[in-house]
């Protein structure tokens, strides 16, 4: 359109006159003069009285001033926009993941997110994996955690962990100090387990299976939170994702290496035509940096898992 005749009128509005506009924009004063003609034959109006010699605003100039004025303001607070997206400083995330990381690690990363970025919003998700699937696939939310394997299409995954679980005791159970524990060690010792819909459970009944060993099951939950809180009350002894049991450490309970090894496997997932955002970047970046910040601090404790990422 004639945004720099409109750029050329507000400025001479705003400075009072021809030479002060161009001073403004930066551009000769006959050529600030060429725009305002222009302007006032497209928009076949008189904006400024040029009898005394000067340019005298007229009142039909001060309304289109005042619409001018708003619109540049708008185109200004545009501007500021793109630049704060594009440095992911807006916006809103939506997430999804599972309870293992759902329910300590991932507030956690938001904490820090939020101090990193407080203008951008975050509404997490915490589902069982496949539901996190779903959401994802649906597009309902922006990009998911969950557990492989994963069977819908039209998703893109990426590895987030490759880790052990562990089995985790009550602080001062006799299995606490050893170094590892094996199948035949949880023979008749009351256990705590996934229930029989997750396909964790399955994983560690055939483990159990293999070894000959039957656990003595006395409690149950879909959720590995609850099985460690149920740990720390001295309830039975379990098999724990190595997230849940670093949400736990320091609070009554000792995480053992497990032979032979249970693999714990999260993925990234988000939708194939839909990129991660600059906001999503930036989340994933705290993530990986917590994960690998835990690693570290992991390795010279002996409660926390050794080895968390890839």
């Amino acid at each position: 359109m004639f945004v720099k005749q409109l750029e050329a009128f507000r400025a001479t509005m705003l400075a009072g006159t021809v030479s002060g506009a161009a001073v403004l924009l930066g551009i000769s004063q006959p050529a600030v003069s060429r725009l305002i003609g222009r302007l006032e034959k497209e928009l076949n109006l008189t904006l400024f009285d040029r009898s005394s010699g000067r340019l005298a605003p007229t009142a039909e100039a001060q309304l289109l001033f005042d619409q001018v004025e708003r619109t540049f303001v708008s185109v200004e607070k545009i501007k500021e926009a793109a630049t704060a997206i594009g440095k992911a400083q807006a916006g809103h995330l939506y997430v999804a993941a599972l309870p293992a990381i759902g329910l300590g690690f991932l507030p956690a990363a938001v904490e820090e997110f939020h101090r990193l970025h407080p203008s951008v919003g975050i509404t997490l998700e915490v589902n069982m994996s496949a539901r996190v699937e779903e959401s994802v696939a649906a597009q309902r939310v922006d990009l998911g955690i969950g557990e492989f394997p994963f069977r819908l299409t039209g998703l893109e995954t990426e590895v987030f962990c490759r880790a052990p679980n562990y089995a985790v005791v009550p602080v001062g159970h006799p299995l606490a100090e050893r170094s590892h524990i094996k199948p035949e060690d949880l023979h008749d010792v009351p256990f705590v387990a996934l229930t029989r819909d997750q396909v964790g459970r399955h994983i560690v009944d055939r483990v159990f299976e293999r070894a000959g060993v039957v656990p003595r099951i006395v409690a149950e939950s879909q959720v590995n939170s609850v099985l460690c809180d149920m740990i720390t009350r001295g309830i039975g002894v379990g098999l724990i994702d190595p997230f849940t049991a670093a949400d736990f450490a320091g609070r009554g309970i000792v995480a053992v290496p497990f032979r032979p090894q249970i693999e714990f496997r999260l993925g990234i997932l988000y939708p194939t035509h839909r990129p991660l955002s600059r906001v999503a970047r930036a989340f994933l970046t705290v993530l990986r940096r917590r994960r690998n910040d835990l690693l570290r601090n992991a390795s010279a404790q002996r409660n926390l898992p050794r080895r968390l990422g890839e």
